[in-house]
């Protein structure tokens, strides 16, 4: 699947090696490194329905207001919140936004 990032801050997270993020950063490390292990796993997924595969991923339909939304889990605290976005339904091309890395039951 294609991976598109809402941010540059996301993006910068996933191509950045992590010995090279420098500064304070808003997460700790060991959270960015389970994201871009994941955001791999996004793209290496031939289907949504494969997420739900992996129990490990706590794969989800989000509800109320972010109900157009989806998340895995990146550790017991922190979410990859994500949309869908099709392109074609003869050929399901999903393009997987990533929202926002957030902390679990959190807004």
């Amino acid at each position: 699947m294609k991976v598109q990032f809402k941010t540059n801050e996301l993006k910068h997270f996933y191509v950045t090696p992590l010995d090279e993020l420098k500064g304070k950063l808003p997460f700790q490390r060991e959270v960015i490194k389970h994201y871009k292990k994941k955001v791999q796993l996004l793209i290496a997924a031939d289907s949504i329905d494969e997420l739900g595969y992996f129990k490990s991923l706590n794969f989800k339909k989000l509800k109320g207001k972010r109900k157009n939304e989806y998340s895995i889990r990146l550790n017991k605290q922190y979410r990859l919140i994500f949309t869908i976005n099709k392109k074609d339904e003869k050929i399901i091309f999903n393009v997987l936004v990533v929202e926002e890395i957030s902390k679990h039951n959190e807004k």
